[in-house]
């Protein structure tokens, strides 16, 4: 069963030029969010990439969709339907900050770890993810202050866009159930009491599945 998706999400989204299908169902061959967002951490040698471009850039942001777009493509990044649409998995807390009429008093202060998820979105005729996809927070803490991940339909690529002191930009590999670096991650959130319980099953059942691949 799809899991619910917030409207106010599925708004930001749609502000930005995407539109949204479907949160995808955690699956044993499908990387979890957590683990392909620590793709940065990742050396030279695992396979990693980088795009960066500097803050004093012309047309920072401009800039940036084009180069996360076309990396995107060349990289493998966009699934194409029968009708030319593109589509991606972005990574987002699906939670909903909703009080529960039962809760007893001191609660709220609680804290909820995020239930992260792949979300399938479809890009439209026009959009923009470092203005105002980054504006709404979908993409970022702020125009032009990237912060988001994506993958591709099968998980096969994964994309994790970034603000360093230096720029804007973006790092990326492909086949990450190969790379020890994120299976060695995997393992720590699969343990950690800090982490959401649905994704701490995810990560030890994609560790499983992708022993000796």
């Amino acid at each position: 069963m799809t899991a619910d998706f917030p409207r106010e999400l599925e708004d930001k989204l749609s502000r930005a030029g995407f539109k949204f299908l479907e949160v995808v169902e955690p699956r044993d061959d499908l990387v979890p969010y957590l683990v392909a967002r620590y793709v940065t951490y990742l050396q030279l040698e695992d396979g990693r990439w980088d795009v960066v471009i500097e803050h004093d850039e012309p047309n920072l942001g401009a800039r940036f969709n084009a180069e996360w777009e076309r990396a995107a493509q060349e990289r493998g990044l966009f699934s194409t339907t029968s009708d030319g649409r593109r589509e991606i998995l972005l990574g987002l807390d699906i939670s909903t900050d909703v009080p529960n009429a039962e809760d007893e008093e001191g609660d709220e202060d609680e804290e909820v770890p995020p239930s992260y998820r792949w979300v399938r979105v479809q890009l439209c005729d026009a959009w923009d993810v470092a203005g105002v996809g980054c504006a709404t927070g979908v993409f970022g803490a702020g125009e032009n202050n990237p912060a988001f991940g994506a993958a591709s339909l099968n998980g096969d690529v994964v994309m994790t866009a970034s603000y360093w002191q230096v720029g804007i930009g973006f790092t990326g590999t492909s086949h990450p159930e190969r790379i020890t670096t994120l299976r060695e991650h995997a393992q720590r959130i699969a343990s950690s009491g800090h982490v959401e319980p649905a994704q701490r099953h995810w990560a030890e059942r994609w560790l499983s599945w992708s022993q000796g691949r």
